[in-house]
């Protein structure tokens, strides 16, 4: 397999173009078999730098950026002589940089063999200026692979994506810990919802009965919430990979998922008391009694209809009836959704308030009450208790004195003025006795 990587020369001169052009094309590094492996494209190798300088001239860019360098590498256990490697490293001058002049040079002294790319910034065609950024290194290392594909080589796999959880910032931090973060007031009020409804128009009517606008619109990629201060806040930036949409929207399909087989299962009872009501065959709607029996899971997963939520952490459905894979409920960590817990309070509550209250004060007493256990950052889940513990507690939330940047500048300004040292203010007070 290879790779292709962009190498930073931070100099760029004309002597630095040339050192550079000098060094790729050492005897020592390219001779292999009494041949030099060093051949350029669009220009004679070894007359490179007269011909890059002239074409520079030619369209009066001589200042800037002179040259980029790129290395193309080869895994020691490729299977791959020095001359393909050379073939290859040329084709790919070829597909890249059709309109530049460039050098390719093969280095065969090292445990791996690698070509190195040496391309003048100025276009001899059309005297354009050849502009890289990070955005062209994925798309260039997609071709790399192509023509090693080409070739029979191996390549290496795409990197997956995974999504990034924004960081807490310490304003946010230093909101939560004096009670003032509408962020976390508006996680808190989102969990609390999510604990209560049970489908996605339930949420919705939850949030706005607390002040809360929510725009969750299909053809939007992102969930917008307006708190009741007027203050927006898409869901990407609420810390957790739970709140955002793609997530919400999986948690609402299985809660509505579970909601169908608990009418089913009613079904079922009501037939099955009713002489004659079942078939031989036991089915109802197309659902086999068989289908609604729970069994035992390897793992915790959701409730099947019919049992309470809560105690029935190790169920499961034997056959779904069909569906996907994402509907069947099956217990993978790929289909948790980090709402598990509410879910089950939620449909605790809709059975039975008294045991969804239970099942309330059962979370409380659990070293994840508080919903925290797929927090990660230990900030996060610092600001997000003590943002709960200031709503709960009776009176005013803590305040420092200083309602904003500005005015700690001025009042840090006039003790300094008083003669205070310069960090003996009241922000750094308050911060020792937090920590």
């Amino acid at each position: 397999m290879a790779t292709f990587t962009a190498i930073k020369n931070a100099t760029q001169s004309g002597g630095a173009m040339r050192g550079v052009l000098n060094y790729i094309k050492r005897k020592g590094k390219t001779l292999w078999e009494g041949r030099r492996l060093v051949t350029g494209w669009n220009c004679v190798a070894q007359s490179a730098y007269d011909e890059m300088i002239t074409t520079k001239r030619r369209h009066n860019k001589t200042d800037g950026r002179m040259f980029y360098q790129f290395v193309q590498s080869f895994h020691p256990e490729e299977d791959v002589t020095s001359e393909e490697v050379h073939a290859i490293g040329l084709e790919l001058a070829r597909r890249l940089f059709p309109d530049f002049e460039v050098v390719v040079a093969t280095h065969v002294d090292a445990d791996h063999l690698h070509s190195h790319l040496i391309v003048n910034s100025v276009s001899y065609a059309t005297g354009r200026k050849l502009h890289q950024n990070a955005a062209d290194l994925p798309r260039q290392r997609q071709i790399s692979d192509e023509i090693c594909a080409a070739h029979g080589l191996t390549v290496l796999e795409p990197p997956k994506k995974y999504a990034q959880e924004k960081k807490m910032r310490p304003g946010e931090y230093r909101s939560a810990v004096r009670g003032e973060s509408w962020k976390f007031r508006l996680i808190n009020t989102i969990d609390l919802c999510m604990r209560t409804a049970r489908t996605r128009a339930e949420f919705l009517r939850e949030m706005e009965r607390r002040g809360y606008q929510v725009r969750w619109e299909d053809a939007r990629k992102h969930i917008t919430y307006t708190t009741p201060k007027g203050k927006k806040c898409r869901d990407d930036r609420l810390h957790e990979n739970k709140y955002r949409k793609e997530v919400m929207e999986r948690e609402f399909r299985i809660r509505e998922q579970i909601i169908q087989r608990g009418v089913e299962a009613e079904e079922l009872a009501h037939r099955a008391a009713v002489p004659g009501g079942l078939s031989d065959r036991g089915t109802v709607g197309g659902v086999t009694e068989q289908a609604q029996r729970p069994v035992p899971c390897d793992s915790g997963a959701e409730p099947p209809a019919g049992t309470n939520p809560v105690n029935a952490d190790h169920l499961c459905h034997e056959g779904t009836g069909g569906g996907d894979d994402e509907t069947a409920l099956q217990d993978t960590g790929e289909y948790r959704t980090g709402w598990e817990q509410e879910r089950a309070a939620a449909f605790a509550s809709a059975q039975d308030p008294s045991a969804g209250a239970a099942h309330g004060h059962t979370q409380r007493s659990s070293p994840h009450a508080d919903g925290l256990s797929g927090v990660g950052d230990p900030l996060i889940r610092l600001g997000h208790r003590l943002e709960r513990s200031a709503e709960a507690a009776p009176g005013p939330a803590p305040v420092t004195g200083h309602s904003d940047r500005k005015t700690l500048a001025k009042e840090r300004s006039k003790k300094i003025a008083q003669g205070h040292r310069p960090d003996d203010h009241e922000e750094v007070v308050y911060n020792r006795q937090i920590m």
